[in-house]
């Protein structure tokens, strides 16, 4: 009882905080269109969201992300406090997620996404989702990042990788690094209000070249990326995962 009555507190807190940041985000980025200055506010709120949770967040390989590099990022997705996550570890280089379009729809969330400029994919309609991908290839000074599960895992194991993020990586000609992240599973699982505090691991790799491929190859990278980051997983978790994987 005791557990459930901290948790609700926390989803509370964490309402309050973002109501309140997600607010003076999108009213940076309102007034300041052409500008990252909305970043350092929405810095406070991915930041404060991993201080409610009690997250401690461990980075490991950031030295793979050369200081404004543009980069792909493709990251396992686990919960929720994924993207938090990886954002508070990047900080402060600025990234721009590939999100599902129904996103939009909710509540001052939405709303702060589309003024700062994320990206929304139709996940129904492939053709729209490519020409969406297509008009921030050219995007600057921006971490692009994406999601290649598609949605979260209740699991260990890898679901099962969409070819969009190796797709518009090639389409930009820009490096592909894969994230691995762990931990945030166990301090808010998939699907789930009840938390603990935890640490959670974020763990860069090598960047992994697009020059030279063409949309053909992009089947290719994409299982590059998916066997690099399964490694990365075993490596900080064991290999528990991959032998249910493999």
């Amino acid at each position: 009882m005791l557990r459930t009555i901290i948790a609700y507190a926390k989803l509370l807190a964490f309402f309050a905080h973002s109501a309140l940041w997600l607010s003076l985000t999108m009213l940076v980025a309102l007034r300041h269109p052409d500008s990252f200055e909305y970043y350092r506010v929405a810095g406070v709120w991915i930041r404060g969201i991993l201080k409610i949770f009690g997250v401690g967040l461990r980075v490991e390989g950031l030295e793979n992300i050369a200081p404004g590099g543009r980069y792909v990022i493709l990251a396992n997705h686990r919960s929720q406090l994924d993207p938090p996550c990886i954002g508070v570890a990047l900080f402060p280089r600025v990234t721009r997620w590939v999100s599902k379009i129904e996103l939009r729809r909710v509540p001052l969330l939405g709303s702060a996404l589309v003024a700062t400029g994320q990206i929304f994919i139709d996940r129904g309609n492939s053709n729209a989702a490519v020409d969406e991908l297509r008009r921030h290839r050219n995007d600057r000074d921006v971490l692009i990042c994406f999601f290649p599960e598609g949605h979260r895992s209740s699991a260990r194991e890898l679901l099962p990788f969409k070819k969009g993020g190796a797709a518009f990586a090639i389409s930009a000609g820009l490096p592909v690094v894969p994230v691995a992240v762990s931990g945030s599973e166990k301090v808010l699982p998939n699907h789930s209000i009840i938390s603990k505090p935890g640490i959670v691991r974020v763990a860069f790799g090598n960047p992994i070249p697009t020059d030279g491929l063409t949309q053909a190859d992009a089947g290719a990278l994409t299982e590059c990326v998916r066997v690099e980051m399964q490694k990365m997983l075993n490596e900080m978790e064991g290999p528990g995962s991959a032998a249910k994987a493999a």
